[in-house]
């Protein structure tokens, strides 16, 4: 998580689309508040984590290409909500 939370730092430098830039300011912090949950060390929660960090790798190389990058920084969001729901999921406390 700490390797897509760099490259996602590194692609609001570089986009210069306000959409985006807000995009991916929104999936930094969701990576940030995530990045320490216990869970995504598990069995469960790795492959949702190494999607991230693919995911990220995949928008980072697709931008220096020019590719449409829009797609895959919506593949990206809907991977970090992913892990946000899980979270709050996991979080809940049953009374």
């Amino acid at each position: 998580m700490n390797n897509a939370k760099e490259i996602v730092e590194k692609l609001i430098e570089k986009v210069e689309k306000d959409n985006l830039t807000e995009q991916l300011q929104t999936i930094d912090k969701l990576i940030d508040q995530n990045k320490a949950k216990i869970w995504l060390r598990t069995r469960s929660g790795k492959p949702l984590a190494e999607k991230m960090e693919t995911t990220a790798q995949m928008v980072w190389e697709k931008l220096g290409t020019g590719s449409d990058t829009n797609k895959t920084i919506d593949e990206l969001m809907m991977v970090a909500k992913e892990i946000d729901e899980e979270s709050q999921r996991r979080s809940m406390v049953v009374t």
